[in-house]
């Protein structure tokens, strides 16, 4: 749940308000089945407003930003975290967290929204942008490429080759 210590939402309900932001300002009706015909939509914010949130989710992901590890090879992407104290009885947890990482991809064409959140991390960290977004990265670099799509962004090569003087 996202909390924002007042107002909860479920981590769907995240995502599917994500959607707004990838489909230039259209709310789209949520399904599990692909049925071939592009949704219409019904307009909540201009296109401009949505690709202005697009924007400051890139930078978000971006360097400086919070989730520096969601950026993922390729691809760019945006996104948001999120770290709330869980919900303890009549209060919250003193050291119980729900790491979030809600975000998509391609940044300037959406194709995939992606809602990650981890309960009680217990490898130290609980930071969204440090235990949710590399889930994050890892899903949309797997998920892209399997869907064949292109990726926006150059990638630079992996290998490094030292010159060696021939020994004959």
């Amino acid at each position: 749940m996202s909390y924002g210590y007042g107002v909860s939402t479920s981590l769907f309900q995240m995502a599917r308000a994500y959607t707004i932001f990838a489909s230039d300002g259209k709310s789209l009706p949520a399904t599990l089945i692909k049925n071939g015909q592009i949704p219409a939509g019904v307009p909540v914010i201009s296109p401009e407003n949505a690709q202005a949130v697009r924007h400051m989710l890139n930078l978000a992901a971006g360097p400086g930003g919070t989730a520096q590890k969601a950026q993922t090879m390729g691809y760019s992407v945006g996104g948001k975290t999120g770290t709330a104290h869980k919900q303890e009885g009549k209060g919250y947890a003193g050291k119980k967290y729900r790491g979030v990482f809600v975000g998509m991809a391609p940044i300037e064409k959406p194709r995939i929204v992606v809602a990650v959140m981890i309960d009680e991390p217990s490898n130290g960290r609980y930071y969204g942008g440090d235990v949710a977004a590399p889930v994050f990265s890892q899903t949309v670099q797997q998920s892209l490429r399997l869907m064949g799509v292109q990726p926006d962004m150059s990638v630079k090569p992996q290998i490094v080759a030292n010159g060696v003087e021939e020994s004959f």
